[in-house]
């Protein structure tokens, strides 16, 4: 019987088929490539390649949830054992002001190596109407994390431990750069 050469199924066949099973192992028993099927057509080097699947976005972040991160580190996180490696604080400032501020803080952390970054929001609690309604910084926060730019840098977010900030303050979990 003749091999073709142009089918690397049928080649591993021709060349396995003398192989026998390790004493104890069962044998693997499968089919040669069909004699029938003809040759496989040839197509150009760059219909060849694979393209890898698109990743899945990655799901949003969400600080209540402890989105990203592993079970060791979200308890030392909410144990407060973790120490941050650096820490940016957002009273004072406006959404637009905050929302840049955090960007740059984010990609410089990366950049230097930090894995753990404290980011002060504030609890910004006060009274609207009777009710009670949380700061607009610490509002828009999880949306920032979770814009393509910042959210590639990140991989986790928790609610800061009480001597970091406590509902005021997040941890951030950096990235490694690429």
């Amino acid at each position: 019987m003749a091999i073709d050469e142009d089918d690397p199924a049928a080649l591993f066949h021709a060349a396995m088929k003398d192989a026998r099973p390790l004493k104890g192992r069962r044998s693997r028993t499968t089919k040669p490539p069909s004699a029938t099927r003809g040759p496989m057509p040839r197509t150009p080097a760059t219909a060849r390649r694979v393209t890898p699947a698109a990743k899945s976005p990655a799901p949003p972040l969400d600080p209540t949830s402890a989105t990203g991160l592993d079970r060791a580190t979200a308890d030392k996180l909410r144990r407060g054992r973790l120490e941050p490696d650096a820490r940016l604080d957002l009273h004072g400032l406006t959404l637009a002001q905050a929302e840049r501020t955090l960007a740059r803080f984010l990609e410089r952390a990366q950049s230097t190596g930090c894995r753990v970054v404290l980011v002060i929001t504030g609890k910004g609690l006060r009274e609207l109407d009777g009710r009670m309604s949380e700061g607009r910084i610490r509002a828009e926060f999880p949306h920032w994390l979770n814009r393509p730019e910042n959210r590639t840098r990140i991989y986790g977010v928790r609610t800061a431990h009480v001597r970091h900030g406590g509902g005021g303050a997040f941890y951030v979990m950096i990235r490694r750069p690429r």
